[in-house]
């Protein structure tokens, strides 16, 4: 075994440990996210998902699935249809952006300019973090600043000023000189 230790200040255990640490904690929270074990849903979840990112036509700001218009409750039964005869999730979806426009859709497609909405936070967060890992490795490379003797002496002359006078005056012969 070497004298010197593995988590010794400047070992690349110690500056880089913490990174991987975290980095295995958000690589695993992420894979249980996304992979996590999910059952199939079943119809009923399939119209109350859908239900949720269909706006009401009538209603200012509510879903379908908020609202008790009259309306609403008509689009949520042909949902319920269109689910039950098998159509996707996307093909419902198009079927009322077609029908009402794309503002009908609470959630924008992944297409063309609305990608801009599901890649832009991603971003900021990745450039966030690669800031503050800059930030945080040019202060931990900054060089450590120490007390000279100068330094040593003012403040022994401010705190004790009589020490001092003596220890500059070794004949004894004081101030009078």
């Amino acid at each position: 075994m070497s004298s010197r230790s593995v988590f010794a200040k400047g070992s690349p255990i110690r500056r880089w440990g913490p990174w991987i640490a975290v980095a295995v904690v958000a690589f695993s929270a992420l894979s249980v996210a996304a992979f996590g074990t999910r059952s199939a849903p079943t119809a009923q979840d399939r119209v109350s998902s859908l239900s949720r990112t269909v706006k009401c036509p009538v209603c200012s700001g509510e879903s379908v699935a908020e609202s008790n218009a009259p309306a609403s409750q008509e689009i949520r039964r042909q949902i319920a249809e269109q689910v039950q005869q098998g159509q996707s999730d996307d093909e419902i979806r198009s079927f009322y952006a077609a029908k009402y426009g794309q503002a009908v859709l609470l959630t924008p497609s992944a297409s063309g300019v609305n990608v801009l909405v599901w890649i832009l936070p991603v971003v900021a967060l990745a450039m966030g973090i690669a800031a503050l890992a800059i930030v945080f490795r040019r202060w931990s490379s900054m060089p450590q600043e120490r007390a000279t003797d100068e330094d040593r002496e003012l403040v022994a002359s401010a705190l004790h000023p009589e020490e001092v006078a003596d220890r500059n005056d070794p004949h004894g012969e004081g101030a009078s000189r």
